[in-house]
C-alpha cells in the first residue's frame, strides 16, 4: 500500500508519543515529500516530533518530480501540502494523510478535475472531503 503523509499528521502523533500508530496501520512504509521532511525534521529540529520522525526508518523521503503541479497547488496550499498531493499523484498513492480541511478539499477538487488520470490510481472510488 502506498501511503503519503503531510507534516501535521506526523507532528501531532509524534508529539503525543503515538507515531507508532502509523507504523502499525501502514507497516510497509510511509513516504513524505522533501518539503515535509524539511518542515518536520530540518526546520523543526527543536520542535516536538522532530527526533521521533527522524529516527523512524519506515518513513521514507521521496522527491516530487512534477514541479508544475506543485506550483499550481501552491496557489492554495503550503509547500508541504502541495508536495504531498503532487507526490500522491505521481506514485498513485492508496492513502494520503492530510489533516487540514483546505488541503483535503483541494485534493478532492484536483481529483475531480483530472478524474480520468487519477481513476486508475484510486480504483475508481469517489473521494470526498470531510
Amino acid at each position: 500500500m502506498k501511503v503519503i503523509s503531510n507534516a501535521s499528521v506526523l507532528i501531532a502523533l509524534s508529539s503525543i508519543g503515538m507515531l507508532s500508530l502509523l507504523r502499525d496501520r501502514f507497516p510497509e512504509s510511509i513516504a513524505v515529500p522533501e518539503a515535509v521532511w524539511r518542515e518536520v525534521v530540518d526546520e523543526g529540529a527543536e520542535r516536538p516530533g522532530a527526533r521521533e520522525v527522524s529516527a523512524a526508518n519506515w518513513i521514507k523521503v521521496q522527491r516530487v518530480n512534477d514541479e508544475g503541479m506543485v506550483g499550481l497547488l501552491r496557489a492554495e496550499l503550503d509547500e508541504g501540502e502541495a508536495e504531498s498531493i503532487a507526490l500522491a499523484h505521481e506514485v498513485c498513492a492508496d492513502v494520503v494523510l492530510l489533516d487540514e480541511r483546505d488541503a483535503r478539499k483541494q485534493l478532492c477538487e484536483w481529483v475531480s478535475k483530472f478524474w480520468e488520470q487519477w481513476e486508475y490510481c484510486f480504483g475508481g472510488s469517489k473521494w470526498e472531503s470531510s
